[in-house]
């Protein structure tokens, strides 16, 4: 399953994302991983709970740049039993990162979908 997102998200970001990459940026490729996901979740039977790739705390700062981390639940769609947590990182200059967490990982309470932050201006 990592193998699948990791592919799908490299696909989606066109590959790296930009080493000049802003919160903006990771944002639009967050909202790309959403929107192409559908093929990855039939061709692998996969539900994700919220939606891939999930929640997020939103853009952090660090002193290189940006991050954004997203997770989500996944599940096997024909047995509804879950398989683990999604964590999805997106770094300028770095192809994206998919791990999977077992199904005892805690997403943060506080995280909230991509789509409630909005793009710098």
């Amino acid at each position: 399953m990592a193998a699948a997102l990791s592919t799908h998200a490299v696909r989606s970001a066109r590959g790296y994302i930009a080493a000049d990459g802003d919160a903006g940026d990771l944002l639009a490729v967050a909202r790309l991983l959403r929107a192409e996901v559908p093929p990855v979740q039939r061709g692998h039977r996969l539900r994700f709970e919220p939606p891939y790739p999930g929640l997020t705390a939103g853009p952090e700062r660090l002193r290189s740049g940006f991050r954004l981390v997203l997770a989500c639940e996944a599940f096997d769609v024909e047995k509804d039993l879950p398989l683990g947590v999604v964590f999805t990182a997106l770094i300028p200059g770095r192809l994206p990162q998919v791990s999977v967490a077992p199904t005892e990982a805690d997403i943060p309470a506080h995280w909230r979908p991509v789509t409630d932050f909005s793009s710098p201006a």
